[in-house]
C-alpha cells in the first residue's frame, strides 16, 4: 500500500471494530521523506509524505475491510536534562549547542539524544538528568559536526 496522506490519528479515529494492525517505525525512520515500512500482519507500505509531515505515534496509514494500519513509533533512548538554575542550564545549553547536538525543551527540561560524552559532562558539572526511552512527538535528528 502506498500512502500520501495521514488519515488522522487512533486516538481521534472511529476503529468501526476493524482490528489493528501496527506498523512499527524507529526514530531514525520518523524524518525520511520516503520509507518502507512493515505491518504485523505482513501488509507492507511504501510512505511518500510531504516534507514537513513529521511521522507520530498512532497515525492511522490506511484500512481495508478487516484492519486499520497504524504507525507505533520505538522510543528514542534520550537524556532528559532538569537544570537546577537558570545559569546552569546557560552552561548546559552551551555546552550542548556548542557540539549541534538538536535538542528539545519543554517543561522546563532539555531533552537531546543518549550520548555518553553528554552523560560524563552533565555528571561533572553535577546536573540534574534521567536517561530514558521515550516516543517524542519530533524525533531528534542526529547531528554530526567537526569544527
Amino acid at each position: 500500500m502506498i500512502v500520501n496522506k495521514i488519515l488522522g490519528n487512533l486516538k481521534d479515529y472511529d476503529t468501526k471494530h476493524k482490528t489493528i494492525a501496527w506498523v512499527n517505525i524507529h526514530p531514525g525512520d520518523r524524518l525520511k521523506k520516503i520509507v518502507r515500512l512493515k505491518a504485523d500482519n505482513g501488509n507492507e507500505f511504501g510512505i511518500n509524505l510531504d516534507d514537513d509531515v513529521i511521522l507520530k505515534d498512532g497515525d492511522v496509514l490506511g484500512e481495508d475491510d478487516e484492519n486499520i494500519f497504524v504507525l507505533k513509533c520505538f522510543p528514542q533512548n534520550v537524556i532528559v536534562i532538569k537544570p537546577d538554575t537558570l545559569t546552569q542550564m546557560g552552561f548546559v545549553a552551551h555546552s550542548i549547542g556548542n557540539n549541534h547536538t538538536p535538542a528539545i525543551f519543554e517543561n522546563d527540561t532539555m531533552i537531546v539524544e543518549y550520548d555518553y560524552i553528554i552523560e560524563k559532562m552533565l555528571n561533572e558539572m553535577k546536573v540534574s538528568f534521567e536517561r530514558k526511552d521515550l516516543v517524542l512527538d519530533t524525533p531528534l535528528k542526529h547531528a554530526s559536526h567537526h569544527h
